[in-house]
């Protein structure tokens, strides 16, 4: 005779209106949690994960904008961070809306000590890029978080490798953002000549950036360093003396092409074709990307331009002499004609 299998019970479902009960009381328990994460209180966070032992296993799950622990990486809650992570390790490896990790969050706000909680929890974190390509090691770059820096590449050196979408690099990054202090910090950890003369999709250098933006003290601190090239090529065919010598010509054109001649930089022997309106260095719509020459307002450099030697200065600081002496005169002279009048 054959077995029949007994139906499955299914567990007694709870009445309506204890079901409602308990969602309600969930909803509220969530919400006080988000106030505890806004205020950084360890105290409440205890109270709650003593009523609801699984609230922050709920939170991971039903929390799609951010976590508990972004709220406290936003807002540097040292202590309310140390205590989520204790109860719940893995909330390291969650992702905001942005795709954003909270080690992304603690980076870009400079937050040293919940990083290395976070780097402790998985260090791996410091790989995984945003919905916009970066890492927390670019945020902290653009932001000049140098501390942040040290403790991401201590964790996984490869990071600095990691390239945006126009293949920028953390080093590009840096020169873009003008944060030359954190840039020094990074080469020095790095060590990388390959890293220091990489070229972005367009073939820029971050020493075409820092000469075309003008910065004088990057430009300065990369022409000191060995492993820099100095005449490498982007895809237009300009080195770093080309672009200033298309820039118009200001004081600081003037002290950044004294300092490339000097380090050995030379004009590109061949010059592409140009259409009126193309850029030298990259356009890209990547934020603070400030670099636009418009080659239809810009007369390449002419071998024939008379120096400033060649304008005495004799001549000019003499008429303007001559001027001056001939001013007194002409008011004596004004003075005894009146008084003549007068008597």
């Amino acid at each position: 005779m054959p077995l029949i299998k007994s139906p499955r019970r299914r567990p007694p479902s709870l009445p309506s209106h204890q079901q409602a009960s308990s969602a309600s009381e969930r909803r509220h328990r969530e919400k006080r949690l988000h106030e505890a994460s806004l205020g950084g209180c360890v105290e409440s966070l205890a109270q709650l994960l003593q009523e609801d032992q699984l609230i922050l296993a709920r939170a991971s799950v039903t929390c799609f904008d951010e976590t508990p622990l972004h709220v406290a990486c936003m807002l540097g809650y040292v202590h309310f961070a140390k205590a989520l992570l204790a109860h719940k390790r893995d909330l390291a490896t969650e992702l905001d809306s942005q795709g954003r990790m909270p080690l992304h969050l603690a980076s870009a706000n400079g937050y040293v000590e919940i990083a290395r909680e976070l780097l402790q929890s998985d260090p791996l974190a410091c790989l995984v890029h945003d919905e916009d390509g970066r890492t927390p090691l670019h945020l902290a770059m653009m932001k000049g978080r140098i501390n942040i820096v040290i403790e991401l590449v201590k964790a996984r050196p490869e990071v600095a490798e990691h390239r945006l979408s126009h293949g920028q690099t953390t080093l590009h990054l840096g020169v873009r953002h003008n944060r030359l202090e954190t840039l020094k910090v990074l080469v020095e950890m790095v060590r990388d000549g390959d890293l220091v003369n990489a070229q972005d999709d367009e073939g820029n250098t971050i020493l075409h950036l820092a000469a075309a933006n003008k910065q004088i003290e990057t430009v300065k601190y990369l022409l000191q360093r060995r492993e820099v090239d100095v005449n490498t090529t982007n895809r237009n065919g300009f080195s770093a003396l080309d672009i200033v010598e298309h820039i118009p010509k200001d004081f600081k054109v003037i002290e950044l092409r004294e300092l490339l001649v000097h380090a050995g930089a030379s004009r590109a022997i061949r010059f592409p074709i140009l259409t009126t309106h193309q850029a030298i260095v990259d356009n890209t719509n990547e934020e603070n990307s400030i670099v636009v020459v418009d080659l239809a307002s810009v007369a390449p450099p002419s071998t024939n331009t008379p120096s400033i030697k060649e304008f005495p200065p004799e001549s000019f600081s003499g008429d303007i002499r001559k001027q001056k002496e001939d001013k007194p005169k002409e008011w004596i002279e004004k003075k005894r004609n009146s008084l003549m009048v007068m008597l």
